[in-house]
């Protein structure tokens, strides 16, 4: 896999666990063991929805293109 796609596959694995999505649904999604799903999980703040809502949060503001004037 290329870096786009460890990082798009990562964000919809954080996004899906802080919309409330249980490890092992995650991981049947997306084609992965459970455990490799918790280890980006936890790195992302999992098992606390508040930490994982504002990971998803910052990761949508980070990627945002600045409007011309």
């Amino acid at each position: 896999m290329n870096t786009t796609t460890d990082s798009t596959v990562n964000s919809m694995i954080v996004t899906m666990l802080a919309e409330g999505s249980p490890v092992w649904y995650v991981a049947g999604m997306v084609n992965m063991r459970s455990h490799d799903v918790y280890v980006i999980g936890r790195a992302a703040g999992y098992p606390d929805q508040a930490k994982l809502r504002r990971a998803v949060w910052a990761a949508q503001n980070r990627t945002r293109v600045p409007q011309a004037a």
